[in-house]
């Protein structure tokens, strides 16, 4: 088993090796052979960041319905990963290249998810329930610009306000605290939404 395994890794290391001869990367300054053995970790590192931040980007394109952005950024993130992994297949008797691509994808997905966050695309949902304030949650919001419903629903203790309310994803921690402003009982749950047609504002 260790004798295949050792076999398959030698086979992916020539196979990238060669890649890396034929498809012009040490034509752009990426020739792992010629690169410093101390420069190499960091550089694998960078590189697998950037690698898992596009990745992570490119699925919120793909989830969001964003087919030109999520093509685009699937040749950024494809053309990377070959290069990186060529390095470290290349380079396996340094220890430190394998780290640096852990590391690396680590680093790219908490980076990616930061990112996501900061961009904050699309809408959501806020699902709100309220035992006895639910008319005040209404008119707060409506009168904050924001598009809500209200019906009744059946809770533990009796009738219920219930309200939907769809906002830009950017906006739902402020609403979130609108709502407990007016009603700090109120339960609130949140929910992506893929797509919106129609409402109020149209």
């Amino acid at each position: 088993m260790n004798h295949s395994i050792i076999s398959l890794i030698s086979n992916l290391t020539g196979y990238i090796t060669a890649i890396n001869s034929t498809t012009g990367l040490s034509a752009i300054g990426l020739d792992w052979g010629v690169i410093p053995s101390t420069i190499v970790p960091l550089l694998i590192y960078g590189l697998r960041t950037i690698n898992l931040t596009l990745a992570t980007l490119r699925m919120l394109t793909v989830v969001r319905g964003h087919r030109a952005t999520a093509w685009f950024l699937g040749i950024l993130h494809s053309s990377l990963f070959v290069i990186t992994i060529a390095g470290v297949l290349g380079n396996l008797q340094n220890p430190w290249n394998l780290v640096a691509y852990a590391a690396g994808l680590a680093t790219g997905n908490v980076l990616g998810m930061a990112i996501e966050a900061k961009l904050a695309p699309g809408h959501s949902l806020l699902r709100i329930t309220s035992a006895q304030r639910g008319t005040a949650i209404l008119e707060s919001l409506h009168g904050h610009g924001h598009g809500a419903t209200e019906y009744s629903g059946q809770g533990r203790s009796g009738t219920v306000s219930v309200i939907l309310c769809y906002v830009p994803r950017r906006q739902v921690e402020q609403v979130k605290r609108q709502v407990v402003n007016t009603d700090p009982e109120a339960f609130i749950t949140v929910d992506h939404v893929r797509q919106l047609r129609g409402g109020w504002r149209t």
